[in-house]
């Protein structure tokens, strides 16, 4: 009878923690996404081999999936690279525009390697608050960035591939 007892107590201690632990799970979401973007900026040369650039960037996100939080909404980021003996460094952030109107607003750090054409680089990206009902969404995203051959003077293009991955409040 204790045995019997003990595996029934075992069995509903495992489903309940179980469960709770798929379900907690589950509040977090990854989404693969796409963005491009385009953007200006201003040069401040600092010496031959050494240069600080502020830009803005505008751009828009494509879930890969085609659905999700973050599909078929709109991004805007400012910041700053400071470019020294052949890499750089930048800081900056973001605002996602959701289709509902709501905001989600993020800290992103990114850098690389300096050439013509601009090699690939990394980034990742904190996910600092929101608007409404996204005030208390937590996350972060890791991106790869390319750039592109502008397609007017003045501009940047680029594009990146990213995994958003958060939680609702």
């Amino acid at each position: 009878m204790k045995t019997r007892l003990l595996v029934v107590l075992s069995l509903i201690a495992l489903a309940v923690c179980g469960l709770a632990n798929i379900a907690r799970g589950q509040n977090e979401v990854t989404e693969p996404v796409t963005t491009s973007y385009y953007g200006t900026s201003k040069v401040l040369p600092l010496g031959p081999d050494r240069g600080y650039m502020s830009y803005e960037t505008f751009g828009v996100v494509i879930s890969d999936t085609g659905a999700g939080l973050f599909h078929n909404t709109t991004i805007r980021c400012v910041g700053a690279y400071l470019a020294e003996k052949g890499s750089w460094e930048s800081d900056g952030y973001c605002a996602y525009t959701l289709k509902d109107g709501e905001k989600v607003f993020l800290s992103i750090k990114f850098g690389g390697k300096t050439g013509t054409p601009m090699p690939p680089a990394q980034g990742t990206a904190t996910m600092i608050g929101g608007t409404g009902k996204y005030s208390g969404i937590q996350g972060r995203t890791e991106y790869t960035s390319y750039f592109l051959r502008p397609s007017a003077e003045g501009i940047s293009q680029s594009y990146n591939k990213a995994k958003i991955i958060y939680k609702l409040p």
